[in-house]
């Protein structure tokens, strides 16, 4: 009680008297202006008529501050806390001057006075937490924000401004403590919620996180930084519903395509993608399509096998778009798969005359007039190609289409000549040891591969295809491992590489190792039928049959959509058959 009676009878409202007010009055507008060498001559004559005066002094000194002049800005304030010592705005004043004069010590006496001037004011606490802070004395600044927590007991600005330096400085465990003080006091303080969801996320703490970004939005609702992490949280931690609600909401107060778009990036990353083209899709329903919304839905729906969807969707881009010649020939590639094989001949012919030459549009070409019942003229089309120029992908694509005729020698002849005329080309030996695998040449494809390493020793694919190969023959498993890993060195988080290694370790019976492995290789590519009916076989291993089962079932909806993806070809059969003999409960029937 004592200090609030003597904090009120100081002269801290003291201002210029009536003779100099105008003076005072002049100078604030000059300040205002920026012309503070004006303002301090204007403060000198009010000055002059109210000699001593400890809120004119003050602003003098301020004003020579303000012009970089300290030598005379803390002669001045130095003046004020002598005649005036108990006037708390030229302490702190004083304070700031020897602060930015490169004096803490000095400045943290006069902080100190001002605290004792004033103990329920939190300017002087938190600029002594500061001058603490840039000593890198951090627990000192704590300390002084826990006497301002104590001298006023409601107040949480300390708290929430240590706490965010804190974080800044990487002091995670105090910075953590001072917000979580701050939400004590106020539960809802948003810029506290946002920076502790941020320390819990660092810490991977991800489910406190989203917690954190949820409370916030109770008082902040749109915020669109907030509804935009808590949906990347909530897709981290597995959970679509959650992430469609807050971002649901972020694109409905966004009304922007392009968001959506993004969006749709980020359960794609989360390899959902359902969800994004539900998120694209319903953008393409809306009034906010766009270009680059139905080009982006086009390329989900391809990836999915939604074939006729994904053809509608690119035939929304208008030829207006710089998307306009990649959407004509997805869309021709599409309808090609889908069995629209005049339509996509047609867009794919388009495609090649606008860019003649176009290799990769040769093969897309190839592959349409193949299904299309035209396979000699699609050999003759990858012939000629070759003949111009012969790379890998159009060697690749002779060589499949000629198999796929029953042309396997023919197919052989093509990949041999290729070696000859390009010895130091890895691709042709590639190849060709895929097509010797395919016809149960097991000796050649490894013979072949292992030339593709004297070759090119880096090339990662080989170096996978050996290790796979041996693991599956049950051969050297030691060898297969090492040439897996090294190609996981090369290319890491490549999903066949990864279901590699998994099927090294379930050929080892190291069930366990190969779950994990095989599940993380199904989260990089989650439509590979072949890596998930390994994972089943894993799941069914450690006694996990409810898994194994989803496993092998998402593995058959692939083949339905895909069947050309089976390997071996009868893998539809060989899952079904592994279904039913698992127990009832877990198989679903």
């Amino acid at each position: 009680m004592r200090e609030a009676i003597s904090a009120a009878a100081a002269p801290d409202d003291r201002r210029a008297s009536s003779a100099s007010y105008a003076h005072d009055l002049r100078a604030q507008l000059l300040s205002l202006e920026g012309q503070h060498h004006e303002a301090a001559d204007a403060l000198r004559l009010a000055l002059a008529t109210d000699e001593g005066n400890p809120y004119l002094l003050t602003r003098l000194g301020e004003e020579y501050s303000l012009v970089g002049d300290l030598t005379r800005a803390e002669s001045e304030l130095r003046r004020v806390v002598t005649l005036h010592p108990r006037y708390y705005p030229g302490r702190m004043m004083f304070a700031r001057v020897l602060l930015e004069a490169r004096r803490p010590a000095r400045a943290q006496v006069q902080l100190r006075q001002a605290i004792r001037l004033k103990p329920r004011e939190p300017e002087a606490y938190l600029l002594l937490a500061q001058l603490h802070l840039d000593a890198k004395a951090n627990a000192r600044a704590v300390g002084v924000v826990e006497q301002l927590a104590k001298a006023l007991p409601g107040e949480i600005s300390g708290f929430r401004r240590l706490g965010l330096a804190l974080t800044e400085r990487g002091d995670a465990a105090r910075a953590q403590r001072m917000l979580s003080r701050a939400l004590e006091r106020d539960p809802g303080d948003v810029e506290s919620l946002i920076a502790l969801a941020r320390l819990h996320e660092k810490a991977g703490r991800l489910q406190s996180a989203e917690d954190c970004f949820a409370r916030a939005l109770e008082r902040d609702p749109d915020n669109a930084a907030m509804l935009d992490a808590a949906g990347r949280l909530a897709l981290r931690l597995g959970s679509s519903v959650r992430a469609r609600a807050y971002f649901d909401r972020l694109l409905a107060n966004a009304g922007d395509p392009e968001l959506a778009v993004q969006v749709a990036l980020v359960f794609l990353s989360a390899h959902d993608s359902g969800s994004a083209l539900e998120v694209l899709d319903a953008v393409r329903k809306g009034r906010g399509g766009s270009p680059r919304v139905s080009f982006s839905a086009g390329l989900v729906h391809e990836r999915m096998q939604h074939f006729e969807q994904a053809a509608t969707a690119y035939a929304e881009v208008p030829d207006s778009s710089s998307l306009a010649d990649d959407a004509r020939t997805r869309r021709g590639i599409c309808l090609s798969r889908a069995g629209q094989h005049a339509e996509a001949l047609k867009l794919l012919r388009a495609s090649l005359s606008a860019y003649p030459g176009d290799t990769e549009l040769e093969v897309q070409l190839a592959r349409a007039l193949e299904r299309g019942g035209e396979p000699e003229l699609a050999v003759a089309t990858l012939r000629e190609a070759m003949k111009r120029e012969p790379r890998p992908d159009v060697l690749e694509a002779l060589a499949a289409t000629l198999k796929r005729q029953g042309r396997a020698a023919e197919a052989l002849d093509v990949l041999r000549d290729a070696v000859a005329r390009m010895p130091g080309d890895p691709a042709p030996r590639y190849v060709l040891a895929t097509v010797l695998l395919q016809q149960g040449d097991e000796a050649g494809a490894l013979s072949w591969m292992r030339s593709v390493l004297q070759v090119e020793p880096d090339h990662a694919p080989a170096l996978n295809f050996i290790g796979y190969l041996l693991a599956q023959r049950g051969r050297d498993f030691a060898e297969a491992e090492r040439l897996v890993r090294r190609a996981l060195a090369l290319r890491p988080d490549t999903g066949s590489f990864l279901d590699s290694l998994g099927w090294i370790h379930y050929r080892r019976g190291d069930y366990p190792r190969a779950v994990e492995a095989l599940a993380r290789a199904a989260e990089l590519e989650p439509e590979e039928p072949v890596i998930l009916d390994h994972l089943g076989d894993a799941y069914q291993r450690v006694s996990r049959p409810g898994e194994a089962a989803d496993a092998w079932r998402r593995a058959l909806e692939l083949l339905a959509r895909m069947p050309e993806a089976a390997d071996p070809a009868d893998q539809r059969a060989l899952i079904e058959r592994k279904l039913k003999l698992l127990p009832t409960d877990a198989s679903g029937r």
